[in-house]
């Protein structure tokens, strides 16, 4: 079961519950990864010990900016799972992808996700590393070590288990060229990160407009649409989206050709 963490900073922060612990996706502040440990503990009424995985959809500061801060409250054997690009930046063979739409997609987008920042920590990342400006793209030094991370790599399968209790990785290019989402078959929840956002309450969501390759968001979203059946989407920005069938049919797409991909579907 997916428990969002209310109003932790510009990103959502989600605490999956599973059999054999928690795992946490996009912890993307010091404060955030503060708000983690206070949920965990008078919502859920665990312990930080608890975490057994920390996830992220994508390597974007605002999405990993706290994660050492939970990572060395939890216990010793507690990894971080990024996707296998990621490694790539860590040691200098690759830089982040520049990013289109900063002033129609990604201004608005901040400027509601600036309503869930509630103290100053939130605005507090660890490190310069997932800042997709071109003068910050080459930084990536993170403040955990190396054998602390694990990459997920399918073996050529864009779609795999993520070892969680059932959860599966599905690679979803297009925001970032490392992006992943998290999707659980029996539960029908799908965590998307930043491939679509939400912002409006009730709201059926769209897919994000700020990105490096519009194409990949729409091969994506496609590859969702006909692979995936989600009763609540869970994106990195805004709120939850819900339906009783496939809420991914009520996602708001920009993609020329989707009527076909849906009739295709049926």
């Amino acid at each position: 079961m997916v428990c969002p963490v209310p109003a932790c900073g510009f990103s959502r922060t989600y605490v999956i519950t599973g059999d054999t612990g928690l795992a946490v996706v996009d912890v993307g502040s010091v404060g955030a990864a503060d708000d983690v440990m206070e949920f965990i503990k008078r919502s859920l009424g665990g312990d930080v010990k608890d975490v057994r995985a920390i996830l992220a959809t994508h390597f974007h500061f605002d999405h990993i900016g706290g994660i050492g801060r939970l990572l060395f409250s939890a216990a010793a054997d507690t990894k971080v799972f990024f996707h296998r690009l990621v490694k790539d930046y860590l040691e200098g063979r690759n830089v982040l992808a520049p990013m289109k739409n900063w002033c129609t997609a990604f201004g608005p987008t901040a400027w509601k996700s600036a309503g869930y920042v509630r103290k100053p920590s939130h605005l507090h990342f660890e490190s310069l590393a997932g800042i997709p400006l071109p003068a910050l793209r080459k930084l990536s030094t993170l403040p955990y070590p190396m054998d602390r991370i694990v990459f997920f790599d399918g073996d050529g399968a864009r779609r795999y288990l993520a070892g969680f209790d059932g959860w599966e990785v599905i690679e979803t290019p297009g925001h970032t060229e490392d992006s992943l989402s998290f999707y659980h078959g029996g539960s029908e929840e799908l965590i998307c990160g930043d491939l679509m956002v939400n912002m409006d309450k009730g709201g059926k969501g769209r897919l994000n407009g700020f990105y490096a390759s519009k194409e990949g968001v729409v091969e994506s979203f496609d590859f969702l649409l006909r692979n995936v059946k989600a009763k609540t989407i869970y994106p990195g920005h805004g709120e939850p989206v819900q339906s009783e069938g496939n809420a991914l049919r009520g996602v708001e797409a920009f993609a020329v050709g989707r009527d076909d991909a849906l009739k295709d579907i049926g």
